[in-house]
């Protein structure tokens, strides 16, 4: 009995420390997910926008907020009044027309374009920006200094400036949801009713992205595939994004390290115009004060 009991220990204690094992690779599996534990490669996902389907509902509004803890305002999801990308808003619903054809009015779902080779990240100074293997492009709040250089680089002034918390913020694609239990899509797609949104590996996104357009019976335009040299949100518009009231991108990739250069030369240049203002005005005013002693010293002189 004695060396039963005995060898039943040591099979408990590996059973435990397989238990611990895996608990302690839950983490990883999250971070990674299951393509990541499989083959050790990361493979780059993308969002596809399709507007011909959406019906403004704003639930991906909705649910963007409760995810990322943003301020919800009930008028902007209740009503067609547009709205503009900020620090509290990450994605909008507006009502577009189209100029050439004003009776055709689509509602256009915008954030972050997630670039293949986002400017912003070589503009940062701090590097607080990255570009994720799997494709998103987040911001690290906790190093950014504010410099607003994001903004000024993105060929969609997408990052807005949080007066709050003085830092730039924008969608970060929901890199931080769990894998599990459909959780690896972002907020807003798990919320989409109709299917507008749809989530996938990038090659898969393109493909239906091609696919939707070919059955569709009329116009259409698909933003991403090279605009800005290409980005991780495609978006099926019925026209040309310059008709619909868009901002347009070059179809090229941005020189990070060229525009880096640029941007900051032109912020010290500001803040050396800025300075120099700055003293001449107090200059000035040390002049004129000066000229008001002189006065009024000259004043009671003749008093006396």
């Amino acid at each position: 009995m004695s060396r039963k009991k005995s060898e039943k220990k040591p099979i408990n204690k590996i059973g435990r420390r397989r238990f611990l094992k895996v608990l302690a690779g839950v983490p990883v599996y999250a971070a990674l997910g299951p393509v990541g534990i499989a083959s050790g490669e990361t493979r780059r996902y993308g969002k596809l926008v399709d507007t011909l389907r959406c019906i403004g509902c704003k639930r991906c509004m909705s649910a963007c907020k409760r995810w990322n803890k943003l301020h919800v305002e009930r008028e902007e999801l209740l009503t067609d009044r547009n709205t503009d990308l900020s620090g509290n808003n990450f994605v909008v619903v507006n009502l577009r027309a189209d100029r050439k054809n004003r009776a055709q009015r689509t509602y256009v779902h915008w954030t972050c374009q997630h670039c293949a080779k986002p400017a912003c990240v070589g503009a940062c100074p701090v590097t607080a920006i990255t570009k994720l293997s799997r494709g998103p492009v987040v911001i690290n709040e906790s190093k950014c200094i504010g410099c607003r250089y994001c903004y000024q680089s993105c060929p969609y002034k997408v990052p807005r400036f949080d007066f709050e918390k003085r830092v730039s913020r924008k969608c970060t694609l929901c890199y931080d949801r769990i894998p599990l239990l459909d959780y690896m899509k972002p907020a807003c797609v798990a919320a989409c009713p109709v299917g507008a949104l749809h989530y996938g590996l990038k090659e898969d996104i393109i493909l239906e992205a091609k696919k939707r357009v070919e059955r569709r019976k009329g116009p259409a335009y698909i933003l991403g595939l090279e605009e800005a040299g290409g980005t991780d949100i495609l978006t099926i518009l019925p026209a040309k994004p310059e008709n619909m009231g868009l901002v347009v991108a070059p179809k090229k990739v941005v020189n990070q390290d060229l525009d880096k250069i640029r941007i900051t030369a032109s912020g010290f240049m500001g803040a050396s115009v800025l300075a120099g203002l700055m003293y001449g005005y107090g200059h000035l005013n040390k002049t004129d004060g000066s000229e008001q002693d002189q006065d009024k010293k000259g004043h009671e002189d003749d008093h006396e």
